[in-house]
């Protein structure tokens, strides 16, 4: 009995603890949730973000990477990725890939989920449902990590035709042959309940501390965390982490031991296709001691990359920065502002089509995706 007393206390502390963090770190400028229905009844999370004055007729759609949501571009920060893009004057629409912030499983849920599934279900559920919103046919899709390659691989298959540019940013289409994300990647399984690795829950328990202690090391290898201050960190960790899915896990695992990028469902190569377009203007933002998509990775991607109208921006010192960026700092760095956003813009800008008088622009007029 005793023993339960501890076992029942321990648990209320903990939720408590983590309940405490989500309430101090909230984010407080949130763009309006839409719901968005996949052909196999998931409903994702689409937030939507209206420009201070519209300027371009193709919105924007935000995807985040691994073990994200999409907070990690609507983040607390200075001046977070999306808000810079509806202030440049585009239509910015956030994403939840399933399994991630506020999107929802059918029942019963389904315990599996693979990246085939991202680029084939959920990306063609979220760009009908921005097309049902702005009745714009292209997007132009700016994705991280994961995201990016989701939206490379996905520019081949059912988005074909979908997208008017497309950016990446740290982005792995290549892999280093390596024994530690392999090992790590396979652990994470053997430690995920009910088919996903808990890292919502872990990353919020540690959110009161970070900064206030050397970070352990797998935060060195997902961000240059020297350029995230202490109280951003504790923001980032209560707000932007996201379970990982043991499909999502084994498949990437795959990918990486075999060196090649194949569907789950088939065994078809999804790279070489997507590699292999040509209509699809293309950025690759890469930075300089990122340990998830190293500069070398980055640059083969580029130069494997058949797009007639491509670019490559690479960030860090030698670069003419005043710093060298990571993984995640990409994005959340307290300089990304102005040494990664601004090339963004520029790309996106010059690849939208300048809105007519029919351009929404008022989010009221916006309607719920499902």
């Amino acid at each position: 009995m005793t023993l339960l007393i501890i076992v029942v206390a321990t648990v209320a502390l903990l939720v408590l603890w983590v309940t405490g963090a989500r309430v101090a770190y909230h984010l407080a400028d949130r763009p309006r949730l839409l719901r968005v229905p996949t052909a196999d009844g998931w409903s994702l999370s689409l937030w939507f973000r209206p420009p201070t004055q519209q300027r371009f007729a193709q919105p924007v759609v935000l995807c985040h990477g691994l073990g994200n949501n999409h907070a990690f571009f609507e983040f607390r920060g200075r001046a977070h990725l999306a808000r810079v893009l509806a202030d440049a004057g585009f239509l910015v629409f956030t994403m939840d890939c399933r399994g991630a912030g506020r999107s929802r499983a059918p029942e019963p849920e389904f315990a599996e989920v693979c990246v085939d599934d991202h680029i084939d279900l959920d990306v063609p559920a979220v760009l009908d449902a921005v097309r049902a919103q702005t009745g714009q046919a292209q997007v132009l899709w700016v994705g991280h990590s994961l995201g990016g390659v989701i939206g490379v691989l996905a520019s081949a298959r059912k988005a074909r035709g979908r997208l008017a540019a497309l950016v990446t940013i740290g982005s792995p289409l290549f892999f280093r042959n390596s024994a530690f994300f392999p090992r790590a990647l396979r652990l994470a399984q053997a430690l995920s309940p009910a088919g996903r690795f808990p890292a919502r829950v872990l990353s919020t328990l540690f959110a009161p501390i970070a900064g206030l202690f050397p970070p352990p090391r797998v935060a060195r290898i997902t961000a240059r965390v020297s350029n995230i201050d202490g109280v951003e960190q504790r923001y980032l960790l209560a707000n932007v982490f996201a379970d990982l899915w043991r499909g999502v896990l084994g498949q990437l695992g795959r990918w990486i031991v075999s060196g090649q990028l194949t569907s789950e469902a088939t065994g078809e190569d999804l790279r070489a296709p997507a590699l292999a377009l040509t209509e699809v203007p293309t950025l690759v933002v890469g930075g300089s001691v990122d340990h998830l998509a190293p500069l070398d990775v980055t640059e083969r991607f580029f130069a494997e990359l058949q797009a007639h109208d491509k670019e490559l921006v690479r960030v860090g010192t030698a670069f003419g920065h005043a710093v060298e960026y990571g993984h995640g700092d990409l994005i959340v760095g307290r300089d990304a502002d102005r040494d990664v956003y601004p090339p963004i813009v520029r790309f996106l800008e010059r690849h939208a089509t300048p809105a007519g008088p029919g351009a929404v622009a008022n989010p009221e007029a916006m309607r719920d995706a499902g």
